[in-house]
């Protein structure tokens, strides 16, 4: 199986076999397009048993992928959809269908990895955190911006801020002597009191038994920042697409 997690520029992806899922690998298409990007990333490769997406960048990527993977592999790919319940996970969200398909997987995968009750952070466009209860019960969560997009938003409506050059991340210090060094310190200490502020909550209501894990491609430069260090597992969502996919008719 070929699990895909589609984002609003890259896809990361990786091969599961029995269980095993290899190390994720990412591969960007909004300057080419999927079709393009994927034909170069996934050359020579055989076509797999399944192909299970979960997508966030809408239903024209939806159909460019779908096009691909049966021009090329002779495939429907499986995709990844938020339910009611599934892989022994009850989702808290009053129209399941509207949590987003990555957070999904990623509360499907930490649930499965732990006894415990889990709070959940995906560090990307996006910063979301998730609770979720030792039995699966999702408690909900909460959507706060991501640093590039606080670091985009301050650009656009402060003129005396100017443009902030991409790649312009990291954190030298908490008190800065430029414009893009403060800008950076201030959405990543932003960022981070979040974080510490929600888990702190959740740590109130479950004390030592709750686990923390962490995931996103922000989350490495943020985890210097936080009080408590939580898990860091980079493949996190992933591993819930493959999870989610075992339960659906996929390849059938």
């Amino acid at each position: 199986m070929i699990v895909l997690d589609v984002g609003n520029s890259s896809v990361k992806w990786a091969i599961e076999n029995n269980g095993v899922l290899e190390r994720g690998r990412r591969f960007y298409y909004r300057d080419e397009g999927f079709s393009h990007s994927a034909s170069r990333a996934w050359d020579g490769l055989p076509a797999p048993r399944v192909l299970a997406v979960a997508n966030v960048a809408g239903a024209g990527v939806e159909h460019e992928i779908s096009g691909w993977a049966e021009k090329i592999w002779g495939m429907a790919p499986c995709y990844i959809r938020a339910t009611r319940q599934a892989a022994g996970v009850t989702n808290a969200y009053q129209e399941p269908g509207a949590l987003g398909a990555d957070r999904w997987a990623a509360i499907v995968a930490a649930h499965h990895a732990s006894e415990n009750p889990v709070c959940v952070i995906d560090c990307g466009t996006a910063i979301t955190l998730d609770v979720v209860d030792a039995a699966g019960k999702h408690l909900g969560g909460l959507i706060a911006p991501g640093l590039a997009m606080m670091r985009r938003s301050l650009a656009q409506e402060t003129a005396a801020i100017g443009p902030i050059p991409d790649g312009a991340d990291g954190l030298q210090s908490m008190f800065s002597r430029n414009t893009i060094e403060g800008v950076n310190s201030g959405v990543m200490h932003m960022a981070g009191a979040l974080i510490d502020r929600v888990t702190g909550v959740a740590a109130a209501g479950y004390g030592r038994n709750l686990e923390v894990v962490i995931t996103g491609g922000d989350a490495e430069m943020l985890l210097p920042l936080l009080r408590h260090t939580p898990r860091y597992d980079r493949d996190l969502v992933l591993k819930g697409i493959a999870l989610l996919a075992g339960e659906m008719p996929c390849g059938t």
